[in-house]
This record gives structure tokens, C-alpha cells and sequence, in this order.
């Protein structure tokens, strides 16, 4: 799979402890809309986490999908997209003292028609978490307008980017 971004701050020390993290994501539209996680800040993000043990990116994929919007992934419509990694100071509220290094990889896959209750997690309750739909071009806006007024966090900067890349990859296309 092939990288399509770093986002490295470079605001560590190489001598820090490093915690590495794989996560999937959906890239999943319904019609002409994306299929997307929405916090009460008004960032969006696409469907998907870690990777837990022993699972393969397809099952972490159809299992984060269910859980935060209720549909359920069609195996075989998964198609590798690429990877976004990120390499950065952890955060003060977690594990300050070491570095973050995440793989988000990407996949394109397509849902059935039925959808079933969410089971967010406690945290993503806590953050009033809940799925939307958006264009692509609604997806950005909202994601750049979080970075204007709420500043560049890790996470925004990688949702904005990821949406601008899932863009260019679809004009390409038209």
C-alpha cells in the first residue's frame, strides 16, 4: 500500500519512547455524499480505528464501521486507497514523554442499505460523536473551519488533508 502523506511535526526527542498505532478508515459514499463521523466541535472524520489484535485492516474496517455508524461494510467492495503516517509528540492528556506513530490506512468500500443502532465507545459518547453525511467539498470546508477557528490539532490537520487527497484522487477520475 502506498504512502500518500507525512505528517511529521518533529516536535520530539528520537530517544522518547515510541507508541505505534495502526488504524483503518472507510472512504464510503452514499450516492454522491461521504460517510462521516461528526463531533460536537463540527469536525468530521472518516469511519475507523485501531487495529486490535489479531485482526486483519478488512475486519477492523467492517467492525469500526458498524460500531460508529451502524452500517455494515460489503467485504468484497474494500479496495486499498494508501496511508497516511503521523509521527508526533504524544499529547499532555495521554502519554506525555513519547512519540505517536500512526498508520491510518485507507480503504474505498461500499455499505448495504440497512443500518443497524451505533456502539460508540465511552470517549467517542463523551466527544457527542454521531454519523453524518456530507459532499466531499462540505466534508473540507467544515475540516478547514476547525483549523481557522480551533487551530491546526494533530488530528484536524490529518482529516483536512485526507479529505483534499480522496478529492484530488476523485477529479482525477472525472
Amino acid at each position: 500500500m502506498e504512502r500518500l502523506m507525512l505528517l511529521d511535526s518533529k516536535n520530539y526527542d528520537e530517544t522518547m519512547d515510541e507508541f505505534v498505532r495502526a488504524a483503518v478508515r472507510g472512504i464510503i459514499f452514499i450516492g454522491d455524499k461521504l460517510l462521516l463521523i461528526e463531533d460536537n466541535k463540527g469536525e468530521v472524520k472518516l469511519p475507523g480505528g485501531g487495529v486490535e489484535e489479531g485482526e486483519s485492516d478488512s475486519e477492523t474496517l467492517i467492525r469500526e464501521v458498524r460500531e460508529e455508524t451502524g452500517y455494515a461494510v460489503i467485504p468484497e467492495t474494500i479496495r486499498p486507497f494508501g496511508y497516511i503516517e503521523e509521527k508526533r509528540k504524544d499529547f499532555k492528556n495521554y502519554h506525555e514523554g513519547r512519540i505517536f506513530h500512526q498508520f491510518s490506512r485507507l480503504y474505498f468500500c461500499e455499505v448495504s442499505d440497512e443500518r443497524e443502532e451505533t456502539a460508540m465507545s465511552d470517549n467517542e459518547k463523551d466527544y457527542g460523536m454521531q454519523f453524518k453525511t456530507y459532499t466531499l467539498d462540505e466534508a473540507i470546508a467544515k475540516n478547514r473551519d476547525m483549523l481557522d477557528n480551533v487551530g491546526e490539532l494533530a488530528w484536524n490537520q490529518r482529516e483536512y488533508k485526507t479529505l483534499l487527497l480522496i478529492k484530488e484522487y476523485m477529479q482525477s477520475y472525472d
